[in-house]
């Protein structure tokens, strides 16, 4: 799921910024012609080359608009004006378009300093390696000189909006400070020009600027966008990037209900509950079975642990007596439908999510024997017992051929059981 856009004003810094997310476990993907967008939908993190460095700002202010507005769903992704990291090009009329189309209630948070690179930022003075911007080569650039070492002044120069300033000195009292600094300032001034140092910094100041609650864009060379994204995204990232548990349970036991509960309780996991009666009517047992698996694909970015049940309180338990006048099944052949059910969604869902599944956890009735029939699965390498019938063992040949996986009996052991099968399976995988 997209979750940061980073719009830079040439390729290499496109690249560069988003080389420094990966680096952090977030996929990047550089897009080189906008009409190829839809071949990015899986990416974290997308960056945009707008080559509008030696172009006009008039120019360069609707190509960045256009970037932006590529982008329909706005309202969660963090954006991010990749600046040159000595200031070249159309830096004030950039950040004009960035925070004008993202809204009104939008400001600008500006961090120039790139440590990585020798670029840091004191008392407004942007030092290269400790020498003044002004002094360096960049203001002999036959393109875009720069001769101002002030990066408020650079910026004040080229934007219409008035720009305030963060001293290092409130930087170095941390990110409550910041955060403070960010919010008085923003009454007043809609870009906020900031020091740093060191990356400890640029993370202080990431972090004042999530906790002020303020919609900002980072305009900066990289380091700052990534110490944002990191700070907003890192806990979905991890749990995105966990080999995650896929459970199928169809007991409809009091213990198993039990169970669940508590593994809610440890591990807050994705719950889909069925509407198993839906299993019996073959005109409505394929669309149960697509809405309980398109609701857990969608949604799997967001847990480690992906759980079907068709229980979660008394009220769910299906009365077989009563289907039998009604559906004309007997137990056991309605019993077989819901557990067929339930065993195709783990299958379908573990299809889809292929290597992301580290290890598939079944429990009850006959839906480990359901599973891998449809797996074409041969058999079970049997390593563990974690507890009396509940079995740890790898398939054996089919689609998912050495699969991680405990089976266990729906009416087996105790009210942790659950919870210990699942600490198990995640210390395997």
């Amino acid at each position: 799921m997209l979750k940061t856009v980073i719009i830079a004003d040439d390729l290499t810094g496109a690249n560069d910024t988003g080389a420094i997310l990966a680096q952090d476990g977030f996929t990047v993907g550089t897009i080189l012609k906008t009409e190829d967008m839809d071949k990015f939908s899986d990416f974290d993190v997308l960056c945009i080359s707008t080559n509008s460095r030696g172009i006009s700002k008039e120019e360069a202010y609707e190509i960045v608009k256009k970037s932006v507005l590529l982008f329909e769903e706005k309202k969660n992704l963090l954006f991010s004006k990749r600046i040159d990291s000595t200031l070249r090009g159309n830096v004030g009329s950039e950040i004009d378009s960035i925070i004008e189309t993202l809204g009104d209630d939008t400001i600008a948070v500006v961090v120039a300093s790139f440590p990585g690179s020798g670029r840091t930022c004191i008392g407004d003075y942007l030092l290269v390696n400790n020498v003044p911007l002004e002094r360096t080569e960049v203001a002999k650039d036959p393109t875009s000189p720069v001769t101002n070492s002030r990066v408020t002044e650079i910026v004040k120069k080229q934007s219409k909006y008035s720009v305030g300033y963060v001293a290092l000195e409130e930087v170095l009292k941390g990110s409550d400070v910041i955060k403070e600094s960010i919010l008085n300032l923003a009454k007043e001034n809609r870009i906020l020009v900031v020091d740093a140092r060191t990356n400890e910094d640029i993370m202080e100041i990431a972090k004042g600027c999530i906790a002020s609650k303020l919609k900002f864009v980072a305009i900066d060379p990289g380091t700052f966008t990534a110490a944002v994204a990191k700070e907003l995204f890192a806990k979905s990232l991890q749990t995105k990037n966990k080999k995650k548990i896929l459970c199928g349970i169809g007991s409809a036991s009091n213990l198993t209900r039990k169970q669940i509960k508590i593994l809610r309780e440890k591990y807050n996991p994705l719950i889909v509950k069925t509407d198993a009666v839906k299993f019996l009517d073959d005109k409505t047992r394929e669309e149960e079975i697509n809405r309980v698996v398109d609701e857990i694909v969608r949604n799997e970015n967001q847990y480690e642990i992906l759980s079907v049940v068709t229980t979660i309180d008394d009220n769910d338990v299906i009365d077989f007596e009563e289907l039998n006048k009604t559906h004309g099944y007997s137990k056991s052949e309605g019993a077989g439908y819901v557990t067929n059910s339930v065993a195709d969604i783990v299958y379908r869902v573990r299809q889809k999510l292929g290597s992301k599944i580290g290890g598939i956890y079944t429990s009850g009735g006959d839906i480990s024997a359901a599973f891998c029939e449809k797996i074409k699965s041969v058999g079970f390498d049997v390593r563990d017992e974690v507890v009396p019938l509940a079995i740890y063992s790898k398939v054996i040949g089919g689609e998912f051929d050495k699969t991680p996986m405990i089976t266990k009996g729906g009416l087996v052991g105790d009210e942790m059981t659950l919870v210990t099968c699942i600490d198990y399976l995640r210390e395997r995988i």
